[in-house]
């Protein structure tokens, strides 16, 4: 008896995720040397997915290829089957992935695969952006804008357990109440400056955590302190920070924080370290993921379309 075909999602030309992912059935096969089979549980729909899909990295991204940078998935030991996330390339989008087994980290037992599944992108990126790009003392003051987005609430959090003091910055009065922050800014507007020039009069910021580009973070430069810090995280608005930026505030200091290059830089060892801290995190309700709907990989387009509709509060996870 043949063995019964395997399901994964592929991209044959860049452009609009719900048009160009395509379903294909494919064979199991022995891993190449060096590689592990991991069957995949659940994975991730993220923004970094569909922008790759988009074409935005041709110079990296060959095609065909398999969407997923975050996922969990099971891999056969002598014990047993062993939870782990397969890290370093894209390809959770489906049902066996083979992966180098120095990139497959495992997952503590008391962890549920909807959080294993989402443990990586979002509550990486934060705690890394916190703890190393801008390693604020207790007590400094740290701006965070698009604080009502799944990342910006998870930032509050954390940020509130290194006993940071922060700004929670939103666009409306309605995304405001359900924040806990030391103090909320609205923004209604990337050239909404009297709300930062507020900011500004009442002592500044020591740093800014940006995840919207454009106009908004020129807007911003104007409330940090002189020598502060700005992380650039983001481009939600699809707009570059403007060159003004930094013709203005020649004085900041500036980094992009991409969580791809910080893990192709980290040993195993760091990246293990780190991981754990976030396990901790979720553990303590800190670094939780809501999950707003799962989809099996065969409604793949559905689960895309879904997620561009933008009205869903939280992750959608493909089951593999």
């Amino acid at each position: 008896m043949s063995p019964t075909p395997l399901l994964r999602a592929v991209v044959r030309q860049f452009g609009i995720a719900a048009h160009c992912v395509e379903l294909e059935q494919y064979n199991d096969r022995s891993p190449s040397p060096g590689n592990i089979a991991v069957h995949m549980r659940l994975a991730a729909i993220n923004p970094s997915d569909l922008i790759t899909i988009s074409g935005a990295y041709p110079t990296r991204t060959q095609l065909p290829f398999i969407p997923g940078f975050e996922g969990v998935g099971s891999v056969a030991s002598a014990a047993g089957n062993q939870r782990v996330l397969p890290l370093g390339t894209a390809g959770a989008w489906q049902q066996i992935k083979y992966s180098d087994p120095a990139w497959c980290f495992p997952v503590p037992d008391w962890l549920s695969d909807e959080q294993a599944a989402t443990s990586y992108v979002n509550p990486m990126t934060a705690w890394m952006m916190l703890t190393e790009a801008v390693h604020l003392p207790a007590g400094a003051k740290l701006a965070i804008n698009a604080a009502n987005s799944a990342i910006g609430l998870m930032l509050l959090k954390m940020a509130k357990r290194l006993q940071l003091d922060v700004v929670a910055i939103v666009r409306s009065q309605q995304a405001a109440q359900s924040l806990d922050a030391a103090s909320v800014m609205i923004m209604a507007s990337a050239e909404d400056r009297h709300a930062a020039q507020a900011l500004k009069a009442a002592g500044g910021v020591d740093a800014v955590l940006d995840c919207i580009g454009g106009n908004s973070a020129l807007t911003l430069a104007t409330a940090l302190k002189p020598g502060g810090k700005f992380i650039s995280y983001g481009l939600l608005s699809g707009q570059a920070i403007p060159n003004a930026f930094w013709l203005q505030r020649p004085d900041i200091d500036f980094c992009y924080f991409h969580l791809r290059q910080w893990i192709h830089q980290a040993s195993q060892p760091q990246i293990a370290a780190r991981l754990d801290e976030v396990f901790a995190l979720i553990r303590d309700g800190v670094a939780t993921t809501r999950i707003a709907a799962i989809f099996p990989l065969a409604e793949i387009t559905e689960a895309l379309h879904f997620y561009q509709q933008q009205r869903h509060t939280g992750k959608i996870l493909i089951q593999c």
